[in-house]
């Protein structure tokens, strides 16, 4: 079996077992040197693939799938700086928890650090951002070709383990690159004949759910028994199964639970949106709870974080699937790394349940509350960044996702929003590092992944950072609805003591672009509306579901006016917050 042979059956190799595994939908950038890789992802009769001029991009499109399919969406480069631009995405993978597996081209070991052209040091590139870096050998009938397949069983068990996130595999190839048929009768591939034959992978790892310490459960369900005021917060969660048993378990001990956006019980009817009561300084200041039991990740909004430094309650316990550390104000008393839906399930019944006012808060606030909301909504107003994501959160259904772009709407969203939907809603959010790159591109991988349609709010300068990624709308098999929050500037800026310093806000902060969306809606060829009024948005919307295109919906709005309605509204909300917490 000659070289060109060798590297064609290799790169086969890879590509099959992935394949057997499940992880068969490939993002591939063109190049030269991951040649024999993409051709054997091309060829593949069950293969999924889609191609990606930018590599940045093909890494959140990959995060997108990923967060939407819980597998990594495999990403395919050439050598040299190619796989460097999947950083921004690796990190975010990495911080959040995403399966993602990296199969980048290089040189031959003949060819590093001697000035060749396109040639860098890539393995390691990733540092602690990756779980596992590997890099294969040189094709060659020398090297044992079930220690090939079984450096991929092993990567993608790295990738989908206890704690996911990025695997990066370095996949050196001499030349020649042209393909070939290899001949499957040689020695060489006698060990692995009954796997050839065969249709499942070589060896397969099973990650089983994280049991506690059997001394956790009756010591949880004492604490809990014992509570004066529990309260419970659902952060960041990466299954409907967790966000189900929090929320049954909130509900049947009828216990107050602060529902984050990225939990999945945000949108949750029969779950008051705490985040309202949180408006006031006054509500932490009287509802002081003696145990607090947060379950998964982070928050969006810093409200909880400031309250519970405040109560310094006798138990603040973190229920979290992964052993990573988590506690920025290094106050958490007991960290339980466990399933937080086993968790949830095994608390059930500990206690009677709360009497119906332990919120403090009665019903009303939350209905006047939410018609404050509802009054910037009125059909004849301009349209808003707070009504447009109000009127989003309504108009979206179990049939399609919701993507949020990080800065003023993923807060929006997570304050505003109307709770009409059913149980957990899947919403996508790129919070692990909370940056506002890729968003566009993430939102598609998203969209893909979920095969449903999806609702994309995004601010003017996420939008412009990720601008290229709108080539790849044309070719998403189910549409994408881009709404775009046009304040012509970094409008969470405005919110900020910076805003006063005139001399240097615009120009430093703000940096006002004056791009047209309109012409980038034109240039790749996706519909473009731009309403004026709420009623008119709200009509752009329900035609873009409609006609189930791609489409962009520009809001165009100032910064100066949108941080009026912000604090005019607060300041309502915090008004009637008050007037019952004095009852």
């Amino acid at each position: 079996m000659n070289n060109r042979e060798i590297t064609s059956l290799w790169s086969q190799v890879i590509i099959e077992e992935l394949v057997r595994l499940g992880a068969g939908f490939f993002c591939i950038s063109p190049g030269s040197r991951s040649t024999p890789l993409t051709v054997a992802a091309a060829r593949h009769p069950e293969a999924a693939w889609k191609i990606f001029p930018d590599e940045r991009s093909a890494g959140f499109f990959a995060l997108g799938h990923a967060r939407a399919t819980g597998k990594p969406a495999v990403l395919v480069c050439t050598s040299g700086t190619a796989p460097a631009n999947y950083y921004p995405a690796v990190v975010e993978a990495s911080m959040d928890g995403q399966p993602m597996l990296i199969l980048s081209a290089d040189r031959p070991f003949e060819l590093l650090e001697t000035g060749a052209n396109q040639t860098i040091q890539q393995f390691g590139m990733f540092g602690t951002y990756s779980r596992w870096n590997f890099r294969l050998p040189e094709p060659s009938s020398d090297i044992p070709l079930r220690s090939v397949i079984t450096s991929i069983d092993h990567a993608l068990s790295v990738a989908t383990g206890s704690m996911p996130g990025p695997v990066h595999l370095n996949v050196p190839f001499r030349e020649p690159f042209e393909p070939v048929m290899p001949e499957l009768h040689d020695p060489w591939l006698a060990p692995v004949a009954e796997w050839i034959d065969g249709s499942g992978p070589l060896s397969r790892s099973v990650q089983p759910e994280r049991v506690p310490d059997p001394g956790i459960i009756p010591l949880l369900r004492n604490i809990l028994a014992a509570s004066r005021q529990p309260f419970f917060i659902a952060g960041r969660l990466q299954s409907d199964t967790d966000a189900l048993a929090i929320g049954n378990l909130a509900r049947s001990l009828n216990i107050p639970l602060y529902a984050d956006l990225s939990s999945g019980l945000r949108f949750d009817a029969s779950l008051n949106p705490l985040q309202l009561a949180f408006q006031s300084s006054l509500f932490p200041e009287k509802f002081r709870p003696d145990t607090v039991i947060h379950f998964g990740g982070p928050l969006i909004a810093r409200h909880p974080a400031a309250a519970i430094r405040q109560w310094n309650p006798e138990n603040f316990i973190v229920v979290k699937a992964h052993s990573n550390r988590f506690g920025p104000d290094h106050n958490v008393t007991l960290s339980i790394e466990a399933s937080p839906a086993l968790i949830a399930r095994a608390l059930e019944g500990c206690r009677k349940p709360l009497q119906a006012q332990s919120i403090l808060l009665p019903e009303t606030f939350f209905r006047q509350a939410e018609k404050c909301i509802e009054d910037c909504c009125n059909p004849d107003n301009p349209v808003s960044e707070i009504a447009a994501s109000r009127i989003v959160s309504k108009l979206i259904t179990r049939e399609e996702g919701l993507f949020l772009s990080n800065s003023m709407p993923v807060r929006d969203m997570d304050l505003y929003a109307s709770a009409s939907q059913p149980a957990c809603f899947m919403t996508g959010t790129n919070r692990g590092a909370s940056g506002i790159d890729g968003i566009i591109s993430t939102a598609a991988g998203f969209a893909s992944g979920l095969r449903k349609p999806v609702t994309l709010l995004i601010g003017d300068i996420a939008f412009l950072h990720d601008l290229n990624a709108l080539c790849l709308l044309q070719s998403l098999r189910v549409p994408l609805r881009i709404v775009v929050l046009n304040n012509n500037g970094g409008g969470i800026f405005s919110f900020l003591p910076v805003v006063s310093e005139k001399d240097i806000f615009e120009t430093h902060f703000a940096t006002p672009q004056n791009y047209s969306i309109r012409d980038a809606a034109a240039t790749f060829g996706i519909a473009y509306c731009m309403p004026v009024t709420n009623r008119e948005f709200e009509t752009a919307c329900r035609i873009a579901e409609e006609n189930a295109t791609t489409t962009i919906i520009e809001v165009k709005g100032s910064r100066e006016e949108n941080v009026r309605q912000h604090r005019a509204l607060q300041s309502e909300i915090t008004a009637l917050a008050a007037s019952a917490l004095s009852l």
